[in-house]
């Protein structure tokens, strides 16, 4: 069996990996929404988490960007507490690299209603726009919800 280079052989071990990733393309990205600002990147998770609600725990969401910045999928990263939510670059970043993306956008809920970002939040938003550098997968921004009253705000606008 060929390796990845010339004259180099796989040798078939019991650790070769237990996973196969299969990249299928389902439907085309036309008609998807293209979230090219902060307001329009607000809206998009308003309705979001109108559809999703998480009342009584932290949920942590990224949505995963084309070129053109258009959706191509949001995934639940984690589901917290009432207060907390773990949250690691690797989760986070491993839909965007199987779906390829250029950029991505953070989103999670805040169930007291309150959308004031913790020292947490703001930690957070560091953290995996540095990772997203290493990468080269941008953040473009993190969006909290406020349960209850519907309120959003932009970490990147409030800063």
């Amino acid at each position: 069996m060929t390796g990845l280079l010339p004259g180099s052989e796989i040798i078939e071990t019991q650790y070769a990996s237990v996973k196969r990733v299969s990249v299928i393309y389902e439907r085309p990205l036309s008609g998807r929404p293209c979230l090219t600002s902060t307001n329009e990147s607000r809206e998009f998770f308003k309705q979001y988490w109108k559809d999703n609600p998480a009342w009584d725990q932290e949920q942590f969401v990224v949505a995963c960007l084309d070129t053109k910045h258009r959706v191509q999928c949001v995934v639940p990263i984690t589901i917290g507490t009432l207060d907390a939510s773990l949250v690691h670059p690797r989760e986070v970043f491993k839909p965007a690299v199987i779906e390829g993306s250029a950029a991505v956008i953070l989103s999670h809920n805040h169930p007291s209603g309150n959308t004031a970002p913790s020292r947490e939040d703001l930690d957070v938003t560091d953290r995996l726009t540095e990772a997203g550098k290493l990468l080269g997968i941008t953040v473009l921004d993190h969006i909290i919800h406020g349960d209850g009253t519907g309120d959003v705000l932009s970490i990147r606008e409030s800063r």
